[in-house]
């Protein structure tokens, strides 16, 4: 009740949707990279590996609950002076984590990118990051099926880290056949000796790691009622999802998808499609997305409306903006924005 109150009494007269949120810059000072809503976790290890993959280990804060195999994070990093927040599939079990109160994120990195390539680089052991609860529905399947109707798995790329996390957890409560398919470049699949352990373990678990071009050629044959777990580029998805239709299969599927990119130039005016909180408002590249949102009646909050105070920032989780202070274009991932400085580009998913 009390917690309600301040909250509510934050919002009228600091416009911080929490109270704790009002006194973040001076928590931040004993607890570094400390955000309201999230929870803080220190960097214990960090590796490169073959394919531009790294591997982090995490440690979250004791308040942080466990996950479920399959599920992802939002994990937030600070570079540069800019928060930046991407989703990522917790590659470990629950199992290791009622061990050792760590997580393992297993992260495909992108030159190209804005995020991934400095989590190599810019994370150093005993830093800290935020992460939001786990969440996503792209978990095991618990069933008392016949043992004939066999558990397929498909991952494409880093699709593999949803996979181990549930090969890891659930592989020795079930008799059923299980057979990955793990399809990536030459020589650039991750868990190799993990998953010959497992196989060497367990009977009733196989896999193939296959390039994409052997993939294509060797067809897989699906079972009637059998679970078809699919995580990877759309393409793989779209003709595994199909699959499993004709063959009257149980289709399961996670993945992560990018918006289309839309004309960045100012000068031609275009409309889009601002999803906020889960209600559609219209927005042009005209004007800063706040002050459209306000004329909305969106359920936004203004603090300077010149890009210093945070007080009007919320998370772009998919689609384009500009910055209009620095001219940089965000990329399609999930990222902390500020409204009042933000440029729509594409049609945008956003969250308060």
């Amino acid at each position: 009740m009390l917690s309600t109150t301040l909250n509510k009494l934050s919002l009228w007269f600091s416009h911080h949707s929490a109270f704790s949120g009002y006194f973040e810059p001076v928590i931040q000072r004993v607890k570094p990279a400390w955000r309201q809503g999230l929870y803080r976790a220190q960097v214990l290890n960090v590796t490169k590996t073959i394919g531009s993959f790294v591997h982090i280990t995490l440690q979250p804060q004791h308040q942080w609950k466990a996950h479920k195999a399959g599920q992802h994070i939002e994990l937030t990093a600070e570079f540069n002076g800019r928060l930046l927040t991407r989703i990522f599939t917790i590659a470990s079990s629950p199992e290791q984590y009622a061990k050792d109160k760590t997580i393992t994120l297993v992260i495909k990195t992108n030159e190209l990118g804005r995020f991934t390539p400095q989590l190599a680089d810019e994370l150093t052991i005993n830093s800290w990051v935020n992460i939001s609860a786990a969440q996503g529905e792209f978990v095991f399947q618990q069933s008392n099926k016949p043992l004939e109707n066999p558990i397929v798995m498909l991952a494409g790329g880093s699709g593999i880290t949803p996979m181990m996390s549930m090969l890891s957890e659930h592989i020795s409560a079930t008799n059923s056949p299980m057979y990955l398919r793990y399809i990536a470049p030459l020589n650039e699949h991750q868990f190799v000796e993990q998953l010959e352990s497992l196989a060497k373990q367990h009977s009733h678990f196989t896999f193939d790691l296959m390039t994409r071009s052997e993939h294509k050629s060797q067809p897989l044959t699906l079972l009637a009622n059998s679970d078809v777990y699919c995580c990877g580029p759309q393409g793989l998805m779209s003709d595994i999802e199909t699959l499993s239709k004709d063959a009257g299969a149980n289709f399961y599927q996670e993945h992560f998808s990018l918006a289309p990119i839309v004309n960045d130039d100012s000068a031609t005016e275009i409309e889009v499609t601002v999803t906020l909180n889960g209600n559609a408002f219209t927005a042009s590249n005209q004007q800063n997305l706040l002050i459209q949102l306000e004329s909305q009646n969106a359920p936004v909050i203004r603090g300077c409306g010149i890009g210093v105070c945070h007080q009007c920032h919320c998370t772009k989780k998919s689609g384009l903006v500009k910055n209009l202070l620095t001219g940089d274009v965000s990329d399609s991932g999930e990222q902390i924005i500020q409204l009042c400085i933000s440029q729509p580009l594409s049609d945008l998913e956003m969250s308060i």
